[in-house]
C-alpha cells in the first residue's frame, strides 16, 4: 500500500514535469530562431511585430521620400512611404516615420531602434541584422556627367567604365552608405584599388554639387531623384545623363532582425503582391512619379510658349467675334479671356488647385489683355484707311477677299487646332499633378473642361442659342479623344517612366491632335456624333440646294439652237414653252426648301450661305424670265428689205453673244472657282461694254427708222440689257458673299426675315 502510494507519486511528479516542459515550450514564441551565433530574436511577439505601432526613419528623397505639405509641418509622403504604410496598415499596425539620416537609418535598424527602413537595395552584407522584403518596384542606376564632357565617349560597355574608375582616369562620386544596382559598381565601390579616384557624398545633392565645381566627373544615381533635382535648380542643361547601361535593381523594405520575425515579413509580402495585382502601387506610382516628371516637362521653356500659344489662339477669336458684332473694348476683353483662361481657371476650381493657374504668373492673364489691345488698334488702323484713303480702299479690300483672306483663314486654324492640341495636354497634366483618381476617368475630363468650357461660357455671355461646339463642331471630341489617349500612356507606360518618356509622350499626343484638328477644318467635315440624321443637317442640305442652283444655270443654254446655217437662233415656240415651264416646277421645290431651312435655328455662317443662295435664286428667276421673253419676240424681223435683213443681221449678232455668255455663265458656276467667276465679271464687263457700242452703232444707220424692223429689234435688246446686268448682280454675289449678321438679336431678326420671305 505505501509502496503504491509512493509510486503513484512518483508517477504524478513525473506527468507534472512532463507537462511543465510541454508548457514552457508553448511558451517560446512562434517567430524565434537561432541566427549564425546561436542566439534567439526575442523581440517578435506571436503577431510577427514587437508592437501595434512600427518605427522608421526618412529623409528627403524626392519623389519617395518628402514632406507633403508646403508648409513643412505635415508627415511624409512618397512612393516607398505609400507603399509601406498602406501595407503595414493593412496588416492592423500604426506606422511612424521620424526624420533621420541614411547611416542614422541603418545604425537603428542594427539596434532596434527602428523596426523598418524603406526604399532599400537588397545588399548581402546587411543580412546578419535586416530581413528583405520582396522588391515592390524597379529602380533603375544612371550615370550623370557634365554635359560639355567628353568623357567615356568610346566606353558603351559597363566594364569598360569600371576599368577606368579603376585605373584612376575617370573621377567618381559616390553616396555613403548607398548600395548600387550594377553588381561590377557595386564591387567597384566595396574594392576601389589602390589607383581609383573615389569620392564619398553624403547625398546626390552633394555630389551634384562637386560635379559643377569640377571635383568629379560624374556619378551614378536613380535618374528620378537626380532629374527632379536639375530642374528644381535649373541646371538641366549643365548635367547629362550618360548612354552607358548601368542595370536596373528592385527596391525592397528592410525590416530589423531584433524586433521582426520572418513570417510577419512573409504576410507583408503576400501583402505587396496584393497591392501589385490589384494595380495598387501602379497607381501609387502615377500619382507621385508621374506628377513630379510632368512638373519637369512644365517646367520646361517649349511647355510654357505651348501654352501662352494655346491662349493667344482663344484671345484672337475672342477678338475677331468682338469686330464682328460690335462688342466695347471691354466686352472684347472678356470674349477673348474666357476661352483662353475660363476652361482652366473652372478645371483648377473642380479639383481643388491652389494657387489657381493664372496666379502663378501674370502672362496667362496679360497675354488676352495684348491680343485685345492690338486687335483694337489694328482694326482702327484698317477702318482709318478704308475711310480717309480711297485710294487704297479697293486695294485693301481686294486683298482680303483674296490672299490675305486667305492667310487670316489659315492662321486663325492653325490657332485653333494648335488650341485644343495644347489645352488637351494640359488639361491631363493638371489632373495629374492634383492626383485625381482615376485618372482614366479624370484626365480627359480635366482635358474638355480646359479646351472647351472657356468657348461654352464665352458664347453664353453672347447669348448664342446656336454654341458651335454643342451641335456641329468636333472640338470636343477631339479633346475627348486626347484626353483618353495621352491618360492611358502615361498610366501604363511601354518603357520605364522617364523625363525623356514623358517629353516623347506629350509631343506625341500633340502633333496627333494638331493635325488631325487640322484635317478636319480643311476638310469642313461637320461632326458624325450629332444627334439625329446627318443628312438633314442644314449644311449638307445647303449644299445640295446649292448643288440644284447649278444645275438651273445649265439649263439656260438649252433655250436656244441653231439655225440651218449655224447661227445661235431660238428654240421652236413650243420647245421654249416647256423649257420655261419645266424651269418653274424644277425651282419651286428648291425654294421650298428654304423656307424649311428658314424655319431652323442655323449657324451663322448658315444665315449667310441660306441668305445668299436666295438672292442667286431671285437673280436666277428674274434673268430666266428676261431671256424667256426675249426669245419668245426673236424672228419678228422677217421680212424683205434692205431694214429687215440689218434688222435680222443685228439680231443674229446679239444671240450669239447671248449664246456665249450663257455657256460661259454654265462653266463658271458649275465650276464654282474663283479665278472662272472673276473671268467671267471681267467678260460679262466687256460684254456690256460691247453691247451698247453696238446699240449705238446700229442707232445711227440709215435703216433706222421709228416703228420700223431695226427699230423694233433694238428695243428688244433692253431685255438683253437687263440680262447682262442681273448676270454682273449675280458674279458680285458669287464673289463676295454676305457676311454673317452681327450679334445674336440680328441673326434672330434676320431669321425671321428669311422665314417671312
Amino acid at each position: 500500500m505505501g509502496q503504491g502510494t509512493a509510486g503513484k507519486t512518483r508517477c504524478r511528479a513525473g506527468l507534472a514535469w512532463l507537462l511543465g516542459v510541454w508548457l514552457a515550450l508553448l511558451c517560446v514564441p512562434a517567430g524565434a530562431e537561432t541566427d549564425v551565433l546561436g542566439a534567439t530574436d526575442t523581440g517578435a511577439a506571436l503577431t510577427g511585430a514587437p508592437s501595434d505601432t512600427l518605427r522608421s526613419g526618412w529623409f528627403v528623397r524626392p519623389p519617395y521620400q518628402f514632406r507633403g505639405d508646403p508648409s513643412g509641418l505635415g508627415p511624409p509622403t512618397g512612393l516607398d512611404i505609400r507603399v509601406a504604410e498602406e501595407a503595414l496598415v493593412a496588416l492592423g499596425h500604426h506606422v511612424e516615420f521620424s526624420p533621420m539620416g541614411w547611416n542614422d537609418q541603418l545604425q537603428a535598424l542594427r539596434t532596434g531602434q527602428i523596426d523598418f527602413v524603406v526604399g532599400t537595395y537588397h545588399d548581402p552584407e546587411r543580412l546578419d541584422y535586416v530581413r528583405y522584403s520582396r522588391p515592390y518596384r524597379e529602380e533603375r542606376n544612371a550615370l550623370y556627367v557634365r554635359a560639355d564632357s567628353d568623357w567615356l565617349r568610346d566606353m558603351p560597355l559597363r566594364k569598360d567604365f569600371v576599368e577606368a574608375v579603376r585605373r584612376g582616369d575617370f573621377h567618381l562620386g559616390v553616396t555613403a552608405g548607398y548600395a548600387y544596382a550594377s553588381p561590377e559598381i557595386a564591387d567597384l565601390v566595396a574594392d576601389p584599388g589602390s589607383d581609383a579616384r573615389l569620392r564619398t557624398a553624403d547625398d546626390d545633392e552633394g555630389n551634384l554639387r562637386a560635379l559643377m565645381d569640377g571635383r568629379i566627373d560624374g556619378f551614378v544615381a536613380d535618374p528620378v531623384i537626380v532629374d527632379l533635382m536639375l530642374a528644381e535648380t535649373g541646371q538641366a542643361g549643365r548635367v547629362r545623363a550618360h548612354a552607358l547601361d548601368l542595370g536596373t535593381v528592385g527596391v525592397r523594405v528592410m525590416f530589423a532582425r531584433a524586433t521582426v520575425s520572418p513570417e510577419f515579413v512573409e504576410r507583408f509580402d503576400a501583402r505587396l503582391r496584393a497591392m501589385e495585382d490589384s494595380r495598387r502601387i501602379a497607381n501609387l506610382e502615377v500619382e507621385h512619379i508621374l506628377p513630379a516628371f510632368l512638373a519637369m516637362a512644365t517646367s520646361e521653356t517649349w511647355f510654357k510658349t505651348l501654352t501662352l500659344l494655346g491662349i493667344l489662339a482663344f484671345s484672337a477669336s475672342g477678338v475677331i467675334l468682338a469686330r464682328r458684332e460690335r462688342y466695347n473694348l471691354f466686352g472684347a476683353l472678356v470674349l477673348a479671356s474666357l476661352p483662353a483662361i475660363g476652361g482652366g481657371v473652372l478645371r483648377d476650381l473642380l479639383l481643388g488647385r491652389e494657387p489657381i493657374f493664372i496666379f502663378e504668373t501674370p502672362e496667362f492673364l496679360l497675354m488676352p489683355v495684348a491680343v485685345v489691345l492690338a486687335g483694337f488698334a489694328l482694326y482702327k488702323f484698317h477702318d482709318h484707311f478704308l475711310v480717309y484713303r480711297q485710294g487704297a480702299r479697293h486695294l485693301i479690300l481686294r486683298q482680303q477677299a483674296g490672299w490675305g483672306g486667305r492667310v487670316v483663314g489659315n492662321l486663325q486654324r492653325g490657332l485653333d487646332a494648335w488650341a485644343v492640341a495644347s489645352f488637351t495636354v494640359i488639361g491631363v497634366g493638371v489632373a495629374v499633378e492634383s492626383q485625381a483618381s482615376p485618372l482614366w476617368l479624370w484626365g480627359p475630363v480635366m482635358a474638355v473642361v480646359t479646351a472647351s468650357f472657356g468657348v461654352i461660357m464665352r458664347d453664353v455671355v453672347r447669348s448664342d442659342f446656336n454654341i458651335d461646339m454643342l451641335k456641329r463642331d468636333s472640338f470636343a471630341e477631339i479633346s475627348v479623344l486626347g484626353g483618353i489617349l495621352y491618360s492611358l500612356i502615361l498610366l501604363w507606360p511601354p518603357v520605364e517612366l522617364s523625363l525623356t518618356f514623358i517629353l516623347v509622350a506629350t509631343n506625341a499626343v500633340i502633333v496627333l491632335l494638331f493635325v488631325l484638328r487640322l484635317l478636319i477644318l480643311y476638310s469642313g467635315r461637320v461632326n458624325p456624333l450629332q444627334m439625329g440624321d446627318p443628312h438633314s443637317l442644314p449644311e449638307r442640305r445647303l449644299d445640295r440646294l446649292e448643288a440644284r442652283e447649278r444645275e438651273r444655270w445649265g439649263e439656260l443654254s438649252g433655250y436656244l439652237g441653231e439655225d440651218a446655217e449655224g447661227h445661235a437662233s431660238p428654240v421652236p415656240l413650243t420647245g421654249l414653252e416647256a423649257r420655261h415651264k419645266d424651269f418653274e416646277y424644277a425651282l419651286q421645290p428648291l425654294l421650298a426648301e428654304l423656307d424649311l431651312l428658314a424655319g431652323e435655328p442655323l449657324f451663322e455662317a448658315a444665315v449667310a450661305r441660306h441668305q445668299g443662295l436666295r438672292e442667286r435664286l431671285r437673280i436666277l428667276v428674274r434673268l430666266e424670265q428676261q431671256l424667256y421673253d426675249y426669245l419668245r419676240e426673236a424672228g419678228a424681223t422677217a421680212g424683205e428689205g434692205e431694214a429687215a435683213r440689218v434688222a435680222s443681221s443685228l439680231e443674229t449678232r446679239v444671240l450669239e453673244g447671248l449664246r456665249s455668255l450663257l455657256d460661259t455663265v454654265a462653266f463658271a458656276v458649275a465650276s464654282g472657282e474663283r479665278e472662272e467667276l472673276e473671268w467671267l465679271r471681267e467678260m460679262t464687263a466687256n460684254q456690256r461694254n460691247r453691247f451698247d457700242a453696238l446699240r449705238a452703232r446700229y442707232l445711227q444707220h440709215e435703216a433706222m427708222h421709228p416703228g420700223g424692223p431695226l427699230d423694233r429689234v433694238l428695243q428688244r435688246t433692253h431685255r438683253v440689257e437687263r440680262m447682262m446686268w442681273l448676270l454682273a448682280d449675280y458674279v458680285e454675289h458669287r464673289l463676295e458673299p454676305p457676311r454673317a449678321v452681327a450679334g445674336n438679336d440680328r441673326r434672330r431678326r434676320q431669321q425671321q426675315r428669311l422665314r417671312d420671305g
